[in-house]
């Protein structure tokens, strides 16, 4: 549990001006000014930067330090806020379902807050589009931020799916989960595999992404784009670290480590 003070540095690195009551109105301001605010980074895992998921240590890295985190960090700290606030919030752990076909392993953080008699998945811990509002785990209701649409189905194997359907595109699965509750340490195992398996996605390359009301600012490897309204508007390959660093910078807020490889 965070206390008042963590609690106010918090709301200050996120630009959060609302108040402290448990209402899914402001569950949904906090989930955009954390989207908006917060970068998804994988610099510490393609450096070799051990990681901890413990609330100290993301509250260190991610809201004192500046720097941004993946899922196993970013939906960590929200967990930790939203519990101190007052909210009801569950952990699961979800398999992405980006490659048709092959059914993936669970290292997906999951949190679903429950309000009065509804429940509403909060997802901050995502590189590509996601929504940008918390969405009711309602079997086939259809939902928008605005940008994308997003409905669940429910599955024998999978159990939740969630559905994406982007600007003139078909809809698509995003991921999926099952309500097996999980505790913090139920994380450790695939973050750990993130970090330091040779097949892992995450330890070679930069992968970065924040979010605007209308646009996700995306970098993998060298080339940096810019997607609006789910259509890339913007795209263009990083020439060396001086780019890097300052793109890094004015885009996403990151101030990187002298020492750390970028490219």
């Amino acid at each position: 549990m965070y206390n008042e003070k963590q609690i106010a540095k918090y709301f200050e690195r996120i630009k959060y001006s609302g108040n402290y009551d448990v209402s899914l109105e402001n569950l949904a301001l906090l989930q955009k000014c954390h989207l908006f605010n917060i970068p998804y980074e994988t610099l510490d895992q393609m450096n070799g930067v051990p990681l901890s998921l413990t609330p100290e240590a993301v509250f260190e890295k991610i809201i004192l330090s500046g720097r941004g985190g993946y899922c196993f960090e970013t939906q960590g700290l929200l967990c930790y806020l939203l519990r101190s606030l007052g909210y009801d919030v569950v952990q699961y752990a979800g398999r992405f379902m980006n490659e048709p076909g092959v059914i993936q392993m669970r290292r997906h953080r999951i949190l679903i807050v429950t309000l009065g008699d509804k429940r509403y998945l909060c997802d901050v811990g995502m590189r590509a589009e996601t929504s940008r509002i918390p969405l009711e785990l309602t079997p086939g209701l259809v939902q928008t931020d605005g940008v994308g649409e997003y409905r669940f189905e429910k599955d024998d194997f999978y159990g939740w799916v969630l559905y994406q359907r982007l600007p003139d595109k078909e809809y698509k699965p995003l991921y999926a989960f099952t309500e097996e509750v999980q505790i913090d340490d139920d994380f450790v195992m695939p973050s750990f595999y993130c970090e330091k398996h040779p097949d892992s996605p995450f330890n070679k390359i930069m992968k970065i992404a924040i979010y605007t009301p209308d646009s996700n600012l995306n970098i993998v490897d060298n080339e940096y784009k810019v997607y609006r309204m789910g259509k890339c508007v913007e795209e263009h390959t990083i020439k060396d670290r001086a780019e890097a660093e300052k793109l890094l910078w004015e885009k996403f807020g990151i101030i990187v480590p002298q020492n750390y490889r970028l490219l």
